[in-house]
């Protein structure tokens, strides 16, 4: 679990004996780890509950290829071509537009998808170029930028809710930097539908939890008097969100076994198809954005038939997970983000590898707010020169922050600087939105 030392005031009045409780308890003490209390983002207005103006605003879907996709193995192959190896391009369902031959379920839902071919930064190391793409902001030793899932946390999220209103599966978070730490992913490493620490001590109930916190409410108070108030109020807000989540109905969004093994089946018997399935039924059940991580990208050797093994899961999760949303109406109100932190060497390297590139590579979008059925931007034949509209990371954002309808202009300080939730200097790319 991650106790950040910083952080805003209460979103919402909560009894302290309910935070006390869980640290006494050890039902999810500080040693508890991510899987209960790095827990609950949102904002505080009222979502999940059908029919309310809570699913009226937009969720999100960040689908996180870690170690960074292969361009040419994904959606800008160049078959024939001195870098394009023995991928194939594989025709899509729109006409004189080409994917990798390992992803023929989104060719299929091409119609459905904006995928943008000139993607360019700067950041060629892993971590750097994770916080970059995640948060939109250059990475700075002196601030700790939100990642767009916080973002979509704290502006759309209901604080409140039961659930987390930001919910990782698999993968290192990036935290909720200046946004507080109940904006944070509360982060599941395996979708098995079980979260490790969530039930009570033995011998423990929920009264007898309210008399340990009241002791504890002692102990805190003194400590607050001497200056540990930003320590407190960060304990109290991460013991609140675990606490709900204790004492939550809705704990059966997490249980895949109330799906048809069809449906589970379709998405694929792995940890990222069943993760992506996990994501479409938290979504259902109030929480605003979810991060599903695929790792593996990192292909220096093998890269051939390493991409194509991972294609295998993100193909038909990715496709499940459009056809899902459209059939339960909530792929208009959904916007899904498919990317890694950069994109790999158009020069095959030795032992068949692509090495890190962040020159020019993809980003795939589908669902809310979006125009499908297109392709922005373009490489030269070789793949190793953006012939056309280069996108920048802050263009990206600034258009990711349009189509979630997220006033990205909104002012917050990280200690006393001034910082936009949204990099000013991006454009927004208008022909990408519907």
């Amino acid at each position: 679990m991650n106790l950040h030392p910083l952080l805003p005031p209460r979103a919402r009045t909560f009894s302290r004996r309910d935070l006390l409780a869980l640290f006494a308890s050890g039902a999810g003490a500080l040693t508890a780890g991510p899987s209960l209390l790095s827990l609950l983002a949102g904002d505080a207005s009222g979502q999940g509950v059908p029919g309310s103006k809570r699913n009226a605003r937009r969720r999100l879907v960040v689908l996180w290829l870690e170690g960074g996709p292969s361009q040419l193995e994904t959606f800008d192959p160049k078959p024939g071509a001195q870098n394009g190896g023995p991928t194939r391009a594989l025709s899509t369902s729109v006409p004189g537009w080409t994917f990798a031959d390992h992803l023929p379920g989104l060719a299929k839902r091409a119609d459905q998808l904006a995928v943008i071919r000139s993607m360019t930064t700067r950041e060629g190391s892993h971590a750097r170029a994770r916080e970059l793409v995640q948060s939109g902001y250059v990475p700075n030793p002196t601030v700790s930028y939100p990642s767009l899932g916080s973002i979509v946390a704290h502006e759309l999220g209901d604080l409140a809710h039961e659930l987390p209103a930001f919910v990782q599966i698999n993968g290192a978070p990036l935290q909720a930097g200046y946004l507080g730490v109940q904006c944070s992913p509360f982060v599941i490493d395996k979708p098995e539908g079980r979260i490790e620490n969530l039930a009570y001590a033995g011998g423990v109930d929920h009264k007898r939890l309210d008399h340990r916190e009241a002791m504890v409410d002692v102990l805190d108070d003194a400590f607050a008097k001497r200056g540990g108030t930003p320590a407190v109020d960060a304990n109290r807000t991460q013991r609140e969100r675990a606490r709900r989540l204790m004492d939550s109905k809705l704990l059966t969004a997490f249980d895949l076994s109330q799906e048809k093994e069809s449906t589970r089946d379709a998405y694929g018997r792995n940890d990222f198809g069943q993760g992506v399935l996990m994501a479409r039924r938290l979504l259902e059940h109030g929480v605003q954005a979810v991060q599903v991580v695929l790792n593996g990208w990192d292909t220096h050797d093998n890269n051939f038939a390493r991409s194509a093994a991972l294609c295998d899961q993100l193909d038909p999760a990715f496709a499940s997970l459009i056809d899902d949303l459209k059939k339960r109406q909530l792929l208009a109100d959904t916007l899904i983000v498919c990317m890694g932190e950069f994109g790999r060497s158009p020069e095959i390297a030795r032992d068949d590898g692509r090495n890190h590139w962040p020159n020019n590579w993809c980003v795939a979008l589908a669902g809310g707010g979006i125009k499908g059925g297109q392709a922005w931007g373009a490489t030269d034949p070789n793949g190793t020169t953006i012939v056309e509209k280069p996108v920048q990371l802050a263009d990206l954002f600034a258009t990711l922050g349009t189509a979630l309808r997220v006033d990205g202009s909104k002012t917050f300080h990280a200690g006393l600087r001034p910082i936009q939730l949204i990099d000013p200097n991006g454009k927004v790319i208008q022909e990408l939105l519907a």
